[in-house]
Formats: structure tokens, C-alpha cells, sequence
């Protein structure tokens, strides 16, 4: 990040859960000083989760209730404030470059939109007519569609993606009187580190986290802690 030196940082979302480092990710990413953060379904949880006498249905849901407890014990109640108080999306002019920034929809937090859904679907991600340009996560799949005239950009992941591809993917997005050009970067890092950092502390769901993290792809929750 310090080497490309970007005019602007954008962050779309989902800063902890399913890692084994939230509060150092969370430092790093409070200082890179964000020109836009927007908050993500499980960053959304902080401060409003679990409701009273919610129990889990399924193992996935076990899994994203342990995860947040996990998480509880290594965020400073200021560092939960911050991440449950995000706006859900931003909108912004770029060199006359509409912009709408957020983590998987304008209007909702966990839409599903994948690289080969219907040119429909991409067409309903926007809110504005004017929008010239959608920035958004939440699927860890990255990519470029266009949909109509309006270009769509998912970055990815940077910790853990599902997409075949292991290493830790973002977006330099440049524009130039209204001609945008995009580069989706991938950068290879110790995932084995990772992973150890994960068992010396007991992360909870440890196979599926390891699975993941090796093999890029979404990972089977059913008999696995």
C-alpha cells in the first residue's frame, strides 16, 4: 500500500470474523487512514448480536456465533463501537465519476451477486440512476462486469477468498475524466502462518478456517470445529 501510494483507500466491509487476528487487522486498517469505510454484514453484529434467546440453528450458524465471541475477546469495546457504527454505504464524486461504495447491495447487507449472475442482477446493485461506477465485496469472489454503461467491481478478499485463487486480492481503480480503468492485484502471503497463529489460539472451527484459507473456496461447516 505504501508503495503504490494511493490518492484514496477504500474499505467495503467485513474487517474481522473468520480470522484469527481481528484486533491487529483492525489496527492496521484504522491506520491506513480511510477516505471511505463502509461496514459489512458481520462488522453490522457488533453492538445488536446475538439477540436475547437466539440459539444456533446449523453448524454454519455456530460457527458465526462463535467466531463472534471469539472476536469479543480480542476488540477493545471502542474497536466494536467503531466497526457497529460504519455506514452501510457511501456515495461519492470522483472527477465526474459517480461512485456508490458498499458491501453487497445499496439496500441490503448480505445480497448475493457472484461473477456469472444474470446481467439483470448486476443491473439491480445500483441506486442511482447517475452511477457511473459500483464498488463492493461480500462474496470474496473478485471481479470487473459492466452492467448497461456502469462499470461493477467487486476487490475480493484480502484474507480469505473463495475464488480458486489463495492469495490476498484488492483493487487500484483509476479515473481520468470520466474513463476508468481498473486492475484487480493479487499478492501472495505466509497463509501457513496464519493458519498456526489460528491454532495456537484456539480459533474455533479451525478446519473449515485451514480449508479456506488452503483451497480458496468456500468451506463445508458440518463436522468440523
Amino acid at each position: 500500500m505504501k508503495e503504490m501510494s494511493p490518492d484514496a483507500i477504500f474499505f467495503l466491509g467485513d474487517a474481522v470474523m473468520k480470522g484469527p487476528q481481528p484486533g491487529e487487522c483492525l489496527e492496521l486498517l484504522q491506520g491506513l487512514q480511510l477516505d471511505v469505510a463502509v461496514k459489512g454484514n458481520y462488522d453490522h453484529m457488533f453492538t445488536r448480536f446475538p439477540k436475547p434467546g437466539w440459539t444456533p440453528a446449523n453448524a454454519k450458524q455456530d460457527m458465526v456465533l462463535q467466531a463472534f465471541h471469539y472476536d469479543l475477546s480480542y476488540l477493545s469495546e471502542a474497536q466494536q463501537n467503531w466497526l457497529g457504527t460504519l455506514p452501510e454505504k457511501e456515495n461519492l464524486l470522483v472527477d465526474q465519476t459517480n461512485i456508490e461504495c458498499f458491501h453487497a447491495a445499496w439496500n441490503s447487507l448480505v445480497q448475493v451477486t457472484y461473477p456469472w449472475s444474470a446481467p439483470e442482477e448486476m443491473h439491480l446493485l445500483h441506486e442511482f440512476d447517475q452511477t457511473d461506477l459500483i464498488l463492493f465485496g461480500h462474496v470474496h469472489h473478485a471481479f470487473i462486469r459492466q452492467a448497461n454503461r456502469r462499470k461493477v467491481v467487486n476487490t475480493g478478499s484480502v484474507g480469505l477468498s473463495f475464488d480458486g485463487d489463495p492469495r490476498a486480492s484488492y483493487a487500484i481503480i483509476d479515473i481520468d475524466d470520466q474513463n476508468i480503468a481498473v486492475q484487480l492485484r493479487r499478492v501472495s502471503y505466509d497463509r501457513e502462518k496464519v493458519i498456526e497463529i489460528a491454532r495456537n489460539r484456539n480459533m474455533p472451527y479451525l478446519e473449515a478456517f485451514e480449508s479456506g484459507i488452503r483451497l480458496a473456496t468456500y468451506p463445508s461447516f458440518e463436522n468440523t470445529r
